[in-house]
């Protein structure tokens, strides 16, 4: 998900536009380990990017150097050839499917998580946990959401959401008035994520305790909060199941408690389609966590293995298969490039009935 989730950020930050400047087309040459892509990962990577709503993909570099600084760097053309690399082959390859396929503007994704520079900061000023890495967070709720064939927007703290059926804060330690009022407004449901509404603007904790401004939207509060060295958890169970790892807070009140770590303090609370999550949840917990809320978003999910990822473009439904084993898919549509299963390192396009 590394790729899906820088286009999708960027496309947040772009406000809806973005560019691949210098897509590799082999092996680079400036990494501790250098790779050849496995035949197919060039044209996957470019219908990915164009899946996730690029505008131009550009290829680094056009014929590889045979001299100095760059010499093993990959290019379209072998080289000081006039004649195509593997890369060179699958970027022609897809141009020749562009031309039959018409790239519609890209939609409103059904997700909505919030990014946070500033989260980032405070975390990293003050993580009082080693390893509470807030990128890390937030790609980890990233990778839940997709695992479930959703598509995701990344909005900025503040920005409207009420267009969106679920809305995730992995971590929103500052919520200025503008950002509660937005989350207040919003129709679907929403989660929070550990440490948000833990500081104030001047870097303080609020004097009702965390989660500060969120306090009333959810009726409860934070009294302590535990980081949890590696080896360590805590149980939960209830209407979703696992283990909070590296931080967990303690709660008081919510007034629906929908799982408990194994004391019995909440764990997941919610109040009018808001959530709280109070803790850095292991994988388990993340993925009945999300599935539980998506269920209450009433969204159409799709499960999907671990190296297979679905993207929608506009009424175009894009299958990528990262992995070893081909991939039989379920009915999404009209199928518009390729047949049968989807093969290691292949992309299939249908266009959704109704597009």
């Amino acid at each position: 998900d590394i790729a899906g989730f820088h286009h999708d950020l960027y496309r947040g930050v772009g406000g809806g536009r973005f560019w691949v400047m210098e897509q590799q087309p082999g092996p680079v040459n400036w990494a501790p380990w250098n790779p050849v892509p496995r035949p197919g990962m060039v044209r996957l990577w470019t219908w990915e990017a164009l899946a996730h709503g690029a505008e131009v993909v550009s290829y680094f570099r056009w014929r590889q150097a045979v001299s100095a600084q760059e010499q093993m760097h990959a290019g379209l053309n072998l080289p000081g050839q006039k004649e195509l690399s593997q890369g060179g082959r699958e970027a022609a390859q897809t141009g020749a499917e562009l031309k039959a396929i018409a790239l519609p503007k890209p939609g409103r994704a059904p997700v909505a998580i919030i990014y946070d520079y500033e989260a980032a900061w405070i975390t990293r000023i003050q993580p009082q946990g080693q390893d509470f890495r807030y990128f890390e967070l937030v790609f980890r709720w990233y990778e839940a959401v997709r695992r479930l064939g959703l598509d995701v927007d990344f909005v900025a703290p503040g920005d409207d959401v009420t267009g969106y059926a679920l809305v995730l804060a992995p971590s929103l330690p500052h919520v200025s008035d503008l950002t509660a009022q937005a989350l207040a407004e919003a129709k679907g449901h929403v989660l929070y994520g550990p440490r948000s509404g833990s500081k104030t603007w001047h870097f303080g904790i609020p004097a009702n305790l965390p989660p500060g401004p969120l306090a009333d939207l959810l009726g409860m509060r934070i009294t302590q909060v535990s980081s949890l060295r590696s080896g360590l958890s805590d149980k939960v169970g209830g209407k979703v199941s696992g283990a909070a790892i590296r931080w967990r807070e303690f709660v008081e009140g919510g007034r629906a408690v929908l799982a408990r770590f194994e004391n019995g303090d909440p764990a997941l609370v919610a109040s009018d389609g808001h959530h709280y999550l109070a803790c850095w949840p292991d994988e388990k917990l993340l993925t009945s966590t999300i599935a539980l809320l998506a269920r209450k978003a009433r969204l159409k999910t799709v499960k999907l293995p671990s190296h297979v990822r679905l993207q929608r473009r506009g009424g175009l439904v894009v299958a990528l298969n990262y992995g070893p084993a081909a991939w039989t898919p379920p009915a999404l549509g009209k199928r518009i490039l390729g047949r049968g299963p989807v093969g290691p390192c292949d992309v299939g396009i249908w266009r959704a009935s109704g597009a």
